[in-house]
């Protein structure tokens, strides 16, 4: 069963079609890494899998459920990072998580434990118990991150996840989200760092205008078009559709 499955779907704003048929399929225990100019459909696509805008035609599916009309189930089994949001300035990141860990149906217990672990694995721990508001933007990121993890999702979708971080605090997220793949989860993050997609992707997808135009390990992609790294690939594939 594949863990994410999109056939034919399209999307249109007004005078605008942000999705012209795309197709993809993401297998259960991959690090997908999803390139494309700005405006090519990746946020898009995320948020139509996460219920927040809605296709105009088209399936998808998450673990096999139907993710655009039985959306409440299939969101169940996803932690989802959007790339851009708000977060209650006046709380710490312990209550905001705790509030969300309540809402996904965890025991108060459970959330302490995964609040404790999450933070230690992504650098959040030092700034649990500071106010939001008065933590930097990211840290804020890292909270952003754990809010997505908190109720342990076997799918991950990351819209953007290292925007704003140090290199340290990108590695932490990196190794996290290529830890949560080899425990058998699935993650799908769009990105515009194609050195952080080459450092833990399985498998890239570009897409262009609404379509994947190129699919592939990164070794695949490098022998493919035969540049020395994925920026090259992305480059070539990108300006030629």
């Amino acid at each position: 069963m594949a863990a994410i499955e999109i056939k034919a779907l399209e999307k249109d704003y007004k005078d605008v079609k942000a999705l012209k048929g795309l197709d993809m399929v993401i297998e259960e225990g991959q690090v997908y890494g999803f390139c494309g100019p700005n405006g090519a459909g990746k946020t898009t696509t995320l948020k139509i899998l996460v219920g927040l805008v809605r296709a105009t035609s088209g399936e998808a599916s998450i673990r096999g459920i139907d993710a655009l009309n039985d959306g409440v189930e299939a969101r169940k089994h996803v932690g989802y990072l959007p790339e851009s949001y708000g977060m209650p300035r006046w709380d710490t990141p312990r209550k905001f998580l705790t509030y969300i860990g309540i809402l996904s149906g965890m025991s108060k217990a459970d959330i302490s434990k995964r609040i404790e672990d999450i933070s230690g694995e992504i650098g959040l721990t030092d700034n649990l118990d500071r106010k939001i508001k008065a933590i930097s933007k990211g840290n804020k990121q890292r909270i952003g991150i754990a809010q997505a993890l908190i109720h342990d999702p076997e799918i991950l979708l990351f819209d953007e996840p290292t925007t704003g971080l140090d290199p340290i605090g990108r590695n932490d997220v990196l190794d996290t989200m290529r830890e949560y793949a080899n425990k058998g989860k699935t993650v799908l993050f769009s990105t515009h760092i194609l050195s952080d997609v080459e450092k833990i992707c399985d498998t890239v997808g570009i897409i262009h205008e609404g379509l994947l135009i190129e699919e592939g390990s990164p070794e695949e992609l490098r022998k493919k078009h035969e540049a020395k790294d994925l920026d090259a690939v992305f480059l070539k594939v990108a300006r030629h559709g």
